[in-house]
């Protein structure tokens, strides 16, 4: 057995270890000694290489970095790749002992965390454990075999590891995931309808893991919904908070390779979420599995807003009956304090009209952390309202709560005319036409997230506004806020053609020179949220992944097909075989 040293990370590795790293191990390698972590997702884009997104993207700690965690806790984490969930572990506090079998990617590991006293087992697990003899309070194995009786090992040799009140973190790729009916081939093998087939790989049902986990005394466990998928979560859902219809938008994420396209997964998972299956057909799961009920209570539901900048990047979660809003990053802290701050000024801005904003109060987690602290609301969205309406073509109901979203927003606090400012060339660029905003109303506070989405309607019709994070202290049109409501509406209802853009804008009278400004507005404004980052969404686009529609490519065959029949009747067919014959020099 060899002792590696970096820092003050010991990484143990057999004897001649010898592992000839390949091409993906020394890009990693070389970023990991030149670039900061803080730096990894630039270079992610740049490169475009499936492995180093998926061992260095920032955006898969998402899974656990929610959990709480007692600081001090002793922690094991199987398949530690190069440690970017360990980071995530790191920051809170645990004492982390990493397993994992790839030699280049432990020493990824290491030099990531060359300043933190970690183990490193380069090893199998079983030799791994020979080496030692202690038990956890927290054992992460965020892949599992692909196999029932792979996982009934493991899943026994890990329970005898933990301490009385210890627990397992599982993520399971479900066999069921609807991802999986409606076209991505399974990742180990890379073959369509795999695991549902049972063709050379055993995927993990809900059902299935959880017998597993009583086999092995493990009878607390407590279920998790990652969307779209294990790998890089932007939701957590639970049995507490499930989906609602429309939530489950994210879907095109074959950052791995090519995939079919056989059916509206959206469409299929609101039909899904009518009838309660929801958990049946989520994509992957995450397990908490202990001997013994545990007394720490998770949020009910996790949304990360990780494909931003650091200033921008936030986590929003509902715990029991409120909503917090907090910084992912430390750079985030000052854009938490300005949410408080727009609250009270939003406030002053429509204290004349009926249009509620959501109370924001100060909070401070176990670790100093301090957050933005909401009323958890109960009722619909306005989103919700009018994707009800247009189901059942109710474009009158559709056109009347506009009509009143519009006249709050021109109506909240006395207008004023467009002045450039510093802080507006900032976030909405210079490319604005300062001729056509000089002849725009607006608002000194404005609150440009004033979408459906962030509307609720109580059960007495009050109209409250849950999220304002994007408020701003300079003038900016009424019109633009309007204009990005109906953007988004458009966008949801593509085929209506009474939600056509141009109608839209006719209604609320914003002439299409105007509209024009505001689309340029708008992309400068997602500029500045990402900070120039391209968002990992995009990954699929450039790393040039391609979804086949089934539907449209059956058409196109049974077009051509028709056409060939066309060309048959005509003789066409008769006049090339004659023509390729005298080209050839063959006889009639």
């Amino acid at each position: 057995m060899q002792s590696l040293k970096t820092g003050k990370v010991q990484i143990y590795a057999p004897d001649g270890a010898q592992q000839e790293p390949d091409a993906d191990d020394r890009q990693l390698l070389e970023l990991a000694e030149a670039y900061e972590e803080k730096d990894y997702h630039c270079q992610i884009t740049v490169r475009k290489n499936w492995t180093v997104m998926y061992q260095l993207a920032e955006s898969r700690v998402n899974l656990i970095e929610w959990l709480e965690l007692e600081p001090g806790a002793e922690v094991l984490e199987l398949g530690a790749g190069c440690g970017t969930i360990t980071s995530a572990l790191i920051k809170k506090g645990l004492r982390v002992t990493c397993q994992e079998e790839r030699l280049a990617y432990c020493k990824v590991n290491a030099l990531r965390h060359s300043q933190d006293p970690i183990t490193i087992y380069a090893l199998p697990l079983d030799q791994c454990l020979k080496m030692q003899e202690r038990k956890y309070d927290v054992i992460f194995a965020l892949e599992l075999p692909a196999s029932e009786e792979g996982t009934r090992q493991l899943i026994g040799t890990l329970s005898g590891l933990l301490k009385p009140h210890g627990f397992l973190v599982l993520a399971v790729k479900n066999k069921f995931g609807l991802k999986y009916w409606a076209g991505n081939p399974q990742m180990d093998t890379h073959k369509y309808f795999a695991g549902l087939e049972n063709a050379g790989v055993r995927m993990h049902s809900k059902s299935s893991l959880s017998k597993l986990l009583r086999e092995n005394g493990l009878d607390f466990q407590e279920f998790y919904y990652p969307y779209p998928d294990e790998r890089f979560a932007r939701d957590i859902y639970s049995d507490r908070y499930l989906p609602k219809k429309g939530d489950l938008n994210y879907n095109i994420v074959n950052y791995e390779g090519d995939r079919l396209l056989l059916f509206d997964e959206q469409k299929v998972f609101d039909s899904i979420l009518e009838e309660g299956q929801f958990p049946f057909f989520a994509n992957a799961y995450l397990c908490l599995a202990s001997a013994k009920e545990r007394t720490a209570q998770e949020a009910s539901y996790t949304r990360y807003a990780s494909d931003r900048s650091r200033e921008h990047a936030v986590r929003t979660q509902i715990v029991e009956e409120s909503v917090r809003k907090q910084a992912i990053y430390v750079q985030g802290t000052a854009h938490i304090a300005h949410i408080l701050q727009a609250y009270e000024r939003l406030r002053e801005q429509y204290a004349d009209t009926d249009l509620t904003f959501n109370k924001c109060a100060a909070g401070c987690d176990a670790q100093g952390n301090k957050y933005a602290q909401f009323e958890r609301l109960h009722g619909q969205a306005l989103q919700e309202q009018i994707g009800q309406a247009a189901a059942l073509g109710q474009m009158q109901k559709i056109f009347d709560i506009l009509r009143r979203m519009m006249q709050y927003i021109r109506s909240g606090g006395a207008g004023v005319p467009f002045t450039r400012t510093d802080d507006f060339t900032a976030v909405f660029g210079q490319d604005a036409d300062e001729a056509v905003l000089r002849q725009t109303i607006c608002s000194p506070v404005c609150d440009i997230d004033l979408i459906l989405e962030n509307i609720i309607v109580d059960a007495d019709g009050k109209w409250n506004v849950i999220d304002y994070e994007w408020t701003f202290f300079f003038p900016v049109p009424q019109n633009f806020i309007i204009y990005r409501t109906l953007f988004f509406l458009n966008h949801e209802n593509p085929d209506r053609e009474e939600l056509s853009m141009e109608r839209l804008l006719e209604f609320a009278e914003i002439p299409a020179q105007e509209a024009a400004v505001y689309a340029r507005m708008e992309e400068a404004f997602q500029r500045y949220v990402t900070g120039g980052l391209v968002p990992y969404r995009e990954m699929v686009n450039r790393m040039e992944r391609r979804f086949f529609n089934v539907v449209q490519l059956k058409a196109d065959y049974d077009r051509i097909a028709a056409q060939n029949e066309l060309l048959k009747g005509k003789g066409i067919w008769k006049a090339v075989r004659k023509i390729k014959k005298k080209l050839t020099g063959d006889k009639e």
